[in-house]
């Protein structure tokens, strides 16, 4: 409906902007697909081992926190005035999560915005929350990734840094400063999982807080597709644009293969159970 209201000029762009998007992912799987082709998959088997096991699931386990974290960080944007309990709105974060795998990216603001409006949440609020949350998503991506790098060369002075912008978020304490400290923690987080990651299948000599910041401009990238689902594809293919001039392409195939079985593990288990949670309350 709202597709069929909009004027002309502006149904022309959200139909270039969906045309763009499917020929960036469809680009982005081709050149995947390329990698995979010309790929000696006997030097990828021999990554194989029980460290890289547990690294996947302590990768997993990072992602699920990052999850948790980034749902305070929408519940204090959306509800900043507290109307709702948070106990009813960290759970259709959960559940919202599981919307950007299918149908898409997209989904899971509509997906969010409808259940918090059932809640009493205003749709402006809700509007200027998601407006919020995508800015800062790349604020602290990129924050944390500049941090990567910088502790590559400077690791006390990316250390002090961190720590005073965690102080000033915890001083200012309002909810937009605190919706970007609950951000740049989970960011934190997805830096860590690809830094154990990086370590476990990526040459020695590799910095792995290098092949962090790499993964989450790789991120930023999947996530700026919005009919990528979850990034699926677009991601990938950043980070091996990214990361493959300078590494052998099997080890960053592996990488990115156990990356993304980490997230997917992390989204899934953090959407079933708040799906889970909201099962048991209706019977």
């Amino acid at each position: 409906m709202a597709e069929e209201a909009a004027p002309p000029g502006q149904k022309r762009l959200r139909q270039a902007i969906r045309w763009a998007g499917g020929v960036l992912v469809a680009a982005s799987l081709l050149f995947i697909a390329r990698h995979l082709w010309l790929l000696n998959w006997t030097s990828l088997a021999q990554l194989a081992s029980w460290r890289l096991f547990a690294t996947t699931i302590a990768s997993a386990a990072l992602f699920l926190l990052a999850n948790f974290l980034l749902a305070r960080a929408w519940v204090r944007l959306a509800d900043p005035g507290r109307q709702v309990e948070v106990a009813q709105l960290v759970p259709i974060y959960g559940r919202s999560v599981l919307l950007k795998y299918l149908p898409g990216s997209v989904f899971q603001y509509l997906g969010r915005h409808a259940e918090a409006a059932d809640l009493g949440l205003s749709n402006t609020a809700l509007a200027r929350s998601h407006g919020l949350e995508i800015a800062l998503h790349l604020v602290a991506s990129l924050a944390v990734a500049a941090a990567c790098l910088t502790f590559v060369g400077l690791p006390v002075a990316a250390a002090s840094a961190a720590v005073v912008v965690v102080m000033a978020c915890v001083a200012i304490a309002r909810p937009l400063t605190t919706a970007l400290l609950f951000q740049l923690v989970a960011f934190t987080a997805f830096a860590t999982a690809a830094a154990l990651i990086g370590l476990a299948v990526l040459p020695a000599g590799t910095n792995p807080a290098q092949f962090a910041a790499l993964f989450l401009l790789a991120w930023m990238i999947g996530f700026l597709v919005p009919l990528a689902p979850g990034g699926l594809g677009v991601r990938e293919a950043a980070l091996l644009a990214l990361a493959g001039a300078s590494l052998p392409a099997a080890n960053v195939l592996a990488a990115l293969l156990v990356l993304r079985l980490a997230s997917v593990a992390g989204d899934l288990t953090y959407g079933l159970g708040a799906m889970r949670g909201a099962w048991r309350q209706t019977v």
